[in-house]
């Protein structure tokens, strides 16, 4: 039927027309943004979870480059470090030198007092950004190397180094601390059970990487463990079993170490005593501050003692050095993977947002055929009214 009142046809074609340019639209902006989903009203699930990942990408390539700025502090320290290595050899000759008859102490003397000028420059030297790891100005330093992230906000992983000096820092004496603690964890409990249970270890002799563990002979039910870390701290931990009342087995006789309730945990660490590297039998090699160097060889200081001063002080750096270059290797390590997450990161934000161009383009063309098509039938079906007319003979 028709009507002058309602021209269906016309509506269809107008409500169609007005879909096509629709979808047109939101290709159009695909093709021009390059994005699929370029707010939260494209797709909020998809969008909400790129946008954590960019956040996620822009810590990690942040941890980059504050890695980058702890390895060239390693790296010249590295460098001071090749220098001095370079000098003590220069002064093992001399000193070597000096014990053979006839030998001219006077003029190894103004030598020797060079070389330990040349030490405290090397050593002053090695600063980056105001950071120096070899004059004792810093005790532990924590570089950012990564980002954990999670569904809680995440955490920076840091990679610690602990600094020496090799000049500049006090002599310290060791020191002793001592922490109480319990533990209720069943998982940890189970687990010091079975070392328990596996009694002393074979290993009596306490050193880095090598653990001591022993098993109370008499008195309560207790395991200790010994551990020593890289820098000659130890640490003394025991494990005392308790009852649900917090008795140990000499008031609770019928109690063992597997069945605790809980452990009492004491724990002392022991720190070693430190000197400057550079300072070894009392010797500074460096002939220390003042206008005259007071490493000279003589009746105080003999050349063969001076030399085992200087051997120690190349042990002593050079195991320094390769502490400096493992933690480069970890840096490294850092860095290598910091990259390819934040590969990873880009191509997950990419499959979740961009657009697929080969069918964006495609869609495109259909879509504007469509709406050429669409025009041409809403006009085709306005022209229902004229038709009307045709038959009044108007």
């Amino acid at each position: 039927m028709d009507s002058i009142l309602n021209n269906s046809a016309a509506l269809s074609a107008l409500q169609a027309l007005q879909m096509t340019q629709q979808s047109l639209a939101t290709v159009q902006n695909q093709v021009s943004t390059g994005l699929s989903v370029a707010t939260a009203a494209d797709n909020s699930s998809y969008w909400s979870i790129a946008t954590q990942l960019n956040v996620d990408s822009g810590i990690v390539t942040a941890s980059n480059s504050a890695l980058s700025e702890g390895q060239s502090v390693l790296s010249t320290a590295t460098s001071a470090i090749n220098s001095v290595i370079t000098t003590l050899n220069s002064m093992a000759t001399a000193l070597t030198q000096a014990q053979n008859p006839g030998a001219q102490i006077g003029d190894i003397n103004t030598s020797i007092a060079s070389l330990g000028r040349q030490l405290t420059d090397a050593v002053n030297g090695a600063s980056f950004n105001g950071l120096n790891v070899l004059n004792g100005s810093q005790n532990t330093l924590n570089f950012v190397a990564g980002y954990n992230a999670s569904a809680t906000g995440g955490s920076v992983n840091v990679i610690s180094f602990a600094a020496q000096a090799l000049t500049g820092a006090a002599a310290t004496t060791p020191s002793t601390t001592t922490t109480q603690s319990t533990i209720t964890d069943p998982t940890t409990i189970t687990n010091l059970a079975t070392l328990y249970a596996a009694g002393n270890s074979t290993n009596t002799t306490l050193s880095y990487g090598n653990d001591v563990i022993t098993v109370a002979a008499s008195g309560p039910a207790a395991l200790t463990v010994q551990s020593e870390d890289l820098y000659g701290n130890t640490t003394s931990t025991t494990y005392t079993a308790l009852d649900a009342n917090g008795n140990n087995s000499a008031t609770d006789t019928s109690l063992t170490f597997a069945t605790a309730s809980s452990l009492a945990v004491s724990s002392t660490t022991t720190t070693s005593a430190t000197s400057n590297l550079l300072t070894q039998g009392g010797i500074d090699l460096t002939g220390g501050t003042g206008a005259t160097s007071t490493f000279q060889i003589g009746t105080t200081i003999t050349a063969a003692n001076a030399l085992t001063a200087v051997n120690q002080a190349l042990a002593a750096v050079t195991n320094y050095s390769a502490q400096i270059g493992a933690t480069q290797d970890r840096m490294t390590a850092a860095n290598t993977f910091n990259t390819a997450l934040t590969t990873n990161y880009s191509n997950g934000v990419s499959g979740l947002v961009d657009a697929d161009m080969n069918q964006a383009s495609t869609r495109l063309q259909a879509l504007q055929t469509q709406e050429q098509l669409g025009i041409q039938s809403l006009s085709v079906a306005n022209q229902n009214a004229q038709l009307i007319l045709k038959l009044f003979g108007l």
